[in-house]
């Protein structure tokens, strides 16, 4: 190893570099860039893995595998413009497997109710326990995919292309079910969150 990959602070580095760039350090074998980036991205993994599957054992080990495999293969790794959409990605697909293999049912059935659900990224710190108690109400009625495409959309922020693709949707199917939650709780939601979903779809589409 170089020296260029000894450094003091490293967290203050990685963090100014671009995905590609921090990705391709990975590829080369700094072993510091590789812990940064489970540092940085840790707890939107078991965030998201969670609501994939409440087995907390099984997130865990699933996020563990993901990098293990990246670290021993990452001499054939390919580049990418989006460690966080590589990363979510993958870990759909471990726990995907791991499900297929008879692992207990769930996917999903908690999306709505962990600490910071999507309701608490699309509201924000301004709105209140009362509005998020409210949305979150009216989000449990969404069927599992919905809330999936809302999550990954306005709580990961992924672009519409990532989070098609790792939904397994067209471009256009997942705009169509994106369509579909946001009319969804406009319809059963007060005007606050008529306006606020609006203003969303401003943003996001």
């Amino acid at each position: 190893m170089t020296s260029s990959n000894k450094i003091l602070n490293p967290g203050e580095s990685y963090a100014s570099l671009p995905d590609k760039a921090l990705w391709s350090k990975l590829i080369e074998g700094d072993k510091d860039a590789l812990a940064f980036i489970y540092r940085s991205y840790f707890t939107s993994l078991f965030k998201y893995g969670m609501k994939l599957n409440p087995d907390e054992s099984l997130v865990k080990d699933s996020i563990h595998d993901i990098f293990v495999s990246i670290w021993l293969s990452r001499e054939r790794l390919s580049l990418t413009d989006s460690i966080k959409y590589y990363l979510l990605a993958s870990l759909k697909r471990k726990i995907s497997a791991q499900l297929q293999k008879g692992q207990p049912d769930g996917l999903l059935e908690h999306l709505s109710g962990s600490e910071h659900s999507p309701e608490d990224a699309l509201i924000g710190e301004q709105s209140g326990l009362e509005l998020r108690a409210k949305l979150a109400k009216v989000m449990d009625q969404l069927p599992p995919r919905q809330k999936e495409i809302l999550h990954l959309r306005f709580y990961e922020g992924l672009d519409p292309r990532q989070t098609a693709a790792i939904m397994d949707l067209s471009i256009n199917s997942a705009y169509v079910l994106l369509s579909k939650a946001l009319n969804y709780l406009k319809k059963h939601s007060d005007q606050i969150m008529i306006s606020l979903f609006l203003l969303l779809e401003v943003i996001h589409y």
